[in-house]
Protein backbone atom coordinates (compact mmCIF):
# COMPACT_ATOMS: atom_id res chain seq x y z
CA UNK A 1 0.00 0.00 0.00
CA UNK A 2 2.84 2.39 0.88
CA UNK A 3 4.60 1.63 -2.40
CA UNK A 4 1.35 2.27 -4.29
CA UNK A 5 1.42 5.86 -2.99
CA UNK A 6 5.17 6.42 -2.90
CA UNK A 7 6.06 5.42 -6.46
CA UNK A 8 3.51 7.68 -8.26
CA UNK A 9 4.37 10.62 -6.00
CA UNK A 10 8.11 10.17 -6.65
CA UNK A 11 7.42 10.19 -10.40
CA UNK A 12 5.36 13.36 -9.93
CA UNK A 13 8.13 15.10 -7.97
CA UNK A 14 10.65 14.11 -10.65
CA UNK A 15 8.48 15.61 -13.41
CA UNK A 16 8.03 18.87 -11.51
CA UNK A 17 11.77 19.12 -10.87
CA UNK A 18 12.61 18.46 -14.51
CA UNK A 19 10.13 21.07 -15.69
CA UNK A 20 11.74 23.68 -13.43
CA UNK A 21 15.25 22.78 -14.57
CA UNK A 22 14.49 22.48 -18.28
CA UNK A 23 11.89 25.25 -18.45
CA UNK A 24 9.31 23.35 -20.52
CA UNK A 25 6.33 23.33 -18.19
CA UNK A 26 3.59 22.50 -20.76
CA UNK A 27 5.40 19.34 -21.84
CA UNK A 28 5.87 18.11 -18.30
CA UNK A 29 2.32 18.97 -17.29
CA UNK A 30 1.16 16.71 -20.12
CA UNK A 31 3.52 13.97 -18.91
CA UNK A 32 1.95 14.20 -15.45
CA UNK A 33 -1.06 12.35 -16.87
CA UNK A 34 1.04 9.19 -16.59
CA UNK A 35 1.09 9.51 -12.79
CA UNK A 36 -2.62 8.83 -12.05
CA UNK A 37 -2.59 6.23 -14.86
CA UNK A 38 0.27 4.46 -13.04
CA UNK A 39 -1.71 4.55 -9.79
CA UNK A 40 -4.83 3.19 -11.51
CA UNK A 41 -2.91 0.11 -12.67
CA UNK A 42 -1.07 -0.75 -9.46
CA UNK A 43 -3.05 0.85 -6.61
CA UNK A 44 -6.54 0.89 -5.13
CA UNK A 45 -9.36 3.25 -6.03
CA UNK A 46 -8.81 5.56 -3.04
CA UNK A 47 -5.06 5.83 -3.64
CA UNK A 48 -5.65 6.54 -7.33
CA UNK A 49 -8.11 9.31 -6.46
CA UNK A 50 -5.60 10.85 -4.03
CA UNK A 51 -2.74 10.68 -6.55
CA UNK A 52 -4.96 12.15 -9.30
CA UNK A 53 -5.94 15.14 -7.15
CA UNK A 54 -2.33 15.79 -6.15
CA UNK A 55 -1.22 15.54 -9.81
CA UNK A 56 -3.83 18.06 -11.00
CA UNK A 57 -2.96 20.42 -8.12
CA UNK A 58 0.76 20.15 -8.92
CA UNK A 59 0.07 20.78 -12.61
CA UNK A 60 -2.07 23.85 -11.83
CA UNK A 61 0.59 25.23 -9.49
CA UNK A 62 3.30 24.67 -12.09
CA UNK A 63 1.18 26.37 -14.77
CA UNK A 64 0.62 29.37 -12.51
CA UNK A 65 4.28 29.72 -11.54
CA UNK A 66 5.49 29.47 -15.14
CA UNK A 67 2.78 31.65 -16.74
CA UNK A 68 4.16 34.46 -18.93
CA UNK A 69 2.30 37.80 -18.52
CA UNK A 70 -1.16 36.31 -18.74
CA UNK A 71 -0.39 34.05 -21.69
CA UNK A 72 -0.61 30.56 -20.31
CA UNK A 73 0.63 27.98 -22.78
CA UNK A 74 -0.01 25.30 -20.11
CA UNK A 75 -3.79 25.67 -20.23
CA UNK A 76 -4.35 22.95 -22.84
CA UNK A 77 -2.07 20.29 -21.28
CA UNK A 78 -3.50 21.16 -17.85
CA UNK A 79 -7.02 20.53 -19.13
CA UNK A 80 -5.88 17.24 -20.65
CA UNK A 81 -4.27 16.29 -17.34
CA UNK A 82 -7.54 16.91 -15.48
CA UNK A 83 -9.55 14.81 -17.95
CA UNK A 84 -7.07 11.93 -17.86
CA UNK A 85 -6.96 12.05 -14.05
CA UNK A 86 -10.75 11.60 -13.97
CA UNK A 87 -10.49 8.69 -16.41
CA UNK A 88 -7.80 7.09 -14.21
CA UNK A 89 -10.10 7.32 -11.17
CA UNK A 90 -12.95 5.71 -13.11
CA UNK A 91 -10.64 2.95 -14.39
CA UNK A 92 -9.43 2.20 -10.84
CA UNK A 93 -13.02 1.97 -9.61
CA UNK A 94 -13.97 -0.44 -12.39
CA UNK A 95 -10.84 -2.58 -11.87
CA UNK A 96 -11.37 -2.87 -8.12
CA UNK A 97 -15.07 -3.62 -8.43
CA UNK A 98 -14.77 -6.40 -11.02
CA UNK A 99 -13.14 -9.54 -9.53
CA UNK A 100 -12.69 -12.50 -11.88
CA UNK A 101 -15.30 -15.23 -11.92
CA UNK A 102 -12.89 -17.72 -10.29
CA UNK A 103 -13.09 -15.74 -7.06
CA UNK A 104 -16.84 -16.40 -6.67
CA UNK A 105 -17.60 -19.55 -4.64
CA UNK A 106 -19.18 -22.24 -6.79
CA UNK A 107 -21.66 -23.35 -4.14
CA UNK A 108 -24.23 -21.15 -2.50
CA UNK A 109 -24.87 -21.42 1.23
CA UNK A 110 -28.60 -22.04 1.10
CA UNK A 111 -29.96 -23.16 -2.29
CA UNK A 112 -33.75 -23.25 -2.30
CA UNK A 113 -33.79 -27.06 -2.65
CA UNK A 114 -31.87 -27.65 0.60
CA UNK A 115 -33.76 -29.23 3.47
CA UNK A 116 -33.34 -28.06 7.06
CA UNK A 117 -31.00 -31.00 7.72
CA UNK A 118 -28.86 -30.11 4.69
CA UNK A 119 -28.68 -26.49 5.82
CA UNK A 120 -27.35 -27.66 9.18
CA UNK A 121 -24.56 -29.53 7.36
CA UNK A 122 -23.55 -26.51 5.23
CA UNK A 123 -21.07 -23.76 6.05
CA UNK A 124 -22.99 -20.52 5.64
CA UNK A 125 -20.06 -18.38 4.48
CA UNK A 126 -18.45 -20.64 1.85
CA UNK A 127 -21.31 -22.93 0.82
CA UNK A 128 -19.13 -25.99 1.45
CA UNK A 129 -19.96 -28.74 3.91
CA UNK A 130 -19.21 -27.83 7.51
CA UNK A 131 -17.47 -30.14 10.00
CA UNK A 132 -20.71 -31.90 10.90
CA UNK A 133 -21.62 -32.37 7.26
CA UNK A 134 -18.18 -33.78 6.43
CA UNK A 135 -18.34 -36.33 9.26
CA UNK A 136 -21.84 -37.39 8.21
CA UNK A 137 -20.75 -37.72 4.58
CA UNK A 138 -17.63 -39.76 5.37
CA UNK A 139 -18.92 -41.99 8.15
CA UNK A 140 -17.11 -43.07 11.29
CA UNK A 141 -15.24 -45.94 9.62
CA UNK A 142 -13.94 -46.52 6.10
CA UNK A 143 -15.95 -49.39 4.67
CA UNK A 144 -14.62 -48.90 1.14
CA UNK A 145 -11.22 -49.07 -0.54
CA UNK A 146 -8.32 -46.88 0.55
CA UNK A 147 -8.92 -43.13 0.52
CA UNK A 148 -6.84 -40.10 1.47
CA UNK A 149 -7.99 -37.42 3.89
CA UNK A 150 -6.20 -34.08 3.88
CA UNK A 151 -6.30 -30.86 5.86
CA UNK A 152 -5.59 -27.71 3.83
CA UNK A 153 -4.68 -24.63 5.85
CA UNK A 154 -4.23 -21.07 4.54
CA UNK A 155 -0.69 -19.89 5.26
CA UNK A 156 -0.38 -16.70 7.35
CA UNK A 157 -4.14 -16.10 7.25
CA UNK A 158 -3.94 -14.28 10.59
CA UNK A 159 -1.94 -11.57 8.82
CA UNK A 160 -4.81 -11.07 6.36
CA UNK A 161 -7.30 -10.52 9.18
CA UNK A 162 -4.91 -8.28 11.10
CA UNK A 163 -4.05 -6.07 8.12
CA UNK A 164 -7.36 -5.90 6.23
CA UNK A 165 -10.03 -6.87 8.77
CA UNK A 166 -12.31 -9.87 9.15
CA UNK A 167 -14.68 -8.85 6.33
CA UNK A 168 -11.84 -9.02 3.81
CA UNK A 169 -10.69 -12.22 5.53
CA UNK A 170 -14.11 -13.73 4.80
CA UNK A 171 -13.82 -12.66 1.15
CA UNK A 172 -10.42 -14.34 1.02
CA UNK A 173 -11.77 -17.62 2.45
CA UNK A 174 -14.73 -17.58 0.06
CA UNK A 175 -12.33 -17.28 -2.88
CA UNK A 176 -10.13 -20.10 -1.54
CA UNK A 177 -13.22 -22.28 -1.09
CA UNK A 178 -14.24 -21.59 -4.69
CA UNK A 179 -10.81 -22.43 -6.08
CA UNK A 180 -10.66 -25.58 -3.94
CA UNK A 181 -14.06 -26.83 -5.10
CA UNK A 182 -13.07 -26.06 -8.74
CA UNK A 183 -9.87 -28.07 -8.45
CA UNK A 184 -11.40 -31.22 -6.92
CA UNK A 185 -13.55 -33.87 -8.65
CA UNK A 186 -17.25 -33.55 -7.86
CA UNK A 187 -17.37 -36.92 -6.10
CA UNK A 188 -14.67 -35.98 -3.57
CA UNK A 189 -15.68 -34.50 -0.22
CA UNK A 190 -14.67 -30.87 0.35
CA UNK A 191 -15.54 -29.11 3.60
CA UNK A 192 -14.65 -26.10 5.68
CA UNK A 193 -13.38 -27.70 8.84
CA UNK A 194 -12.56 -24.77 11.10
CA UNK A 195 -11.56 -21.14 10.51
CA UNK A 196 -9.12 -21.12 7.57
CA UNK A 197 -8.77 -24.92 7.55
CA UNK A 198 -10.45 -27.11 4.94
CA UNK A 199 -10.86 -30.87 4.75
CA UNK A 200 -10.67 -32.92 1.57
CA UNK A 201 -11.33 -36.66 1.24
CA UNK A 202 -10.35 -38.06 -2.12
CA UNK A 203 -10.72 -41.51 -3.65
CA UNK A 204 -7.02 -42.11 -4.30
CA UNK A 205 -4.02 -44.03 -3.08
CA UNK A 206 -0.86 -42.49 -1.65
CA UNK A 207 0.94 -42.47 -5.00
CA UNK A 208 -1.71 -40.39 -6.77
CA UNK A 209 -2.80 -38.30 -3.77
CA UNK A 210 0.47 -36.39 -3.40
CA UNK A 211 0.57 -34.97 -6.98
CA UNK A 212 -3.17 -34.26 -6.72
CA UNK A 213 -2.64 -32.15 -3.60
CA UNK A 214 0.34 -30.44 -5.24
CA UNK A 215 -1.90 -29.46 -8.14
CA UNK A 216 -4.42 -28.03 -5.67
CA UNK A 217 -1.66 -25.97 -4.04
CA UNK A 218 -0.62 -24.71 -7.47
CA UNK A 219 -4.16 -23.78 -8.54
CA UNK A 220 -4.77 -21.81 -5.35
CA UNK A 221 -1.42 -20.01 -5.25
CA UNK A 222 -1.18 -19.30 -9.01
CA UNK A 223 -2.92 -15.92 -8.73
CA UNK A 224 -3.49 -13.48 -5.87
CA UNK A 225 -6.98 -13.38 -4.40
CA UNK A 226 -8.91 -10.27 -5.50
CA UNK A 227 -10.77 -8.59 -2.63
CA UNK A 228 -12.32 -5.19 -2.02
CA UNK A 229 -9.04 -4.24 -0.33
CA UNK A 230 -6.96 -5.26 -3.36
CA UNK A 231 -5.09 -8.40 -4.39
CA UNK A 232 -3.75 -10.68 -1.65
CA UNK A 233 -1.27 -13.53 -2.32
CA UNK A 234 -2.57 -17.01 -1.46
CA UNK A 235 -0.68 -20.03 -0.20
CA UNK A 236 -1.79 -23.24 1.50
CA UNK A 237 -0.15 -26.11 3.32
CA UNK A 238 -1.48 -29.67 3.21
CA UNK A 239 -1.28 -32.46 5.75
CA UNK A 240 -2.80 -35.74 4.59
CA UNK A 241 -3.12 -39.35 5.71
CA UNK A 242 -4.11 -42.57 3.98
CA UNK A 243 -7.46 -43.84 5.26
CA UNK A 244 -7.32 -47.58 4.81
CA UNK A 245 -10.38 -49.81 4.83
CA UNK A 246 -11.49 -50.64 8.35
CA UNK A 247 -9.82 -47.61 9.96
CA UNK A 248 -11.75 -45.11 12.05
CA UNK A 249 -12.19 -41.54 10.78
CA UNK A 250 -11.08 -40.15 14.15
CA UNK A 251 -7.68 -41.83 13.81
CA UNK A 252 -7.03 -40.69 10.25
CA UNK A 253 -8.03 -37.11 11.13
CA UNK A 254 -5.52 -37.11 13.98
CA UNK A 255 -2.77 -38.34 11.65
CA UNK A 256 -3.66 -35.77 8.98
CA UNK A 257 -3.56 -33.04 11.65
CA UNK A 258 -0.05 -34.06 12.68
CA UNK A 259 1.02 -34.11 9.02
CA UNK A 260 -0.34 -30.57 8.58
CA UNK A 261 1.68 -29.42 11.58
CA UNK A 262 4.79 -30.92 9.94
CA UNK A 263 4.00 -29.15 6.62
CA UNK A 264 3.74 -25.82 8.42
CA UNK A 265 7.02 -26.42 10.23
CA UNK A 266 8.79 -27.41 7.01
CA UNK A 267 8.21 -24.01 5.40
CA UNK A 268 4.55 -23.88 4.28
CA UNK A 269 3.18 -24.35 0.77
CA UNK A 270 4.03 -28.05 1.02
CA UNK A 271 2.35 -31.46 1.18
CA UNK A 272 3.18 -33.89 3.98
CA UNK A 273 1.51 -37.29 3.55
CA UNK A 274 1.23 -39.91 6.30
CA UNK A 275 0.94 -43.20 4.45
CA UNK A 276 0.17 -45.12 7.64
CA UNK A 277 3.05 -47.55 7.12
CA UNK A 278 4.71 -48.51 10.38
CA UNK A 279 8.32 -49.58 10.57
CA UNK A 280 8.76 -53.34 10.74
CA UNK A 281 10.14 -54.62 14.06
CA UNK A 282 13.77 -55.64 14.07
CA UNK A 283 14.42 -59.34 13.93
CA UNK A 284 15.38 -60.81 17.28
CA UNK A 285 18.67 -62.58 17.58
Amino acid sequence: MIMGVLVPLLVLVALVALSIVMGRAPVFIALMAAVPALAAVFSSFLITALVALVSVAAGALLAFVTSDEGTDASLLPLSALAVLAILAIIAARVRQGSPPAVEVPVERPFPPSLSAASMADTDEMTGLLNRRGAIRALGARNEESDRVVGFLDCDLFKNVNDEYGTDVGDEFLQAIAGRLRHSMPAHDTVARWDGDEFLVAMSADAASARPAFERVIGSISAHPVRTTAGSIPASISVGAAVWSAGQDLEDVIARAGRALYSAKGAGRGLVVLDEGVEDEPEAQA
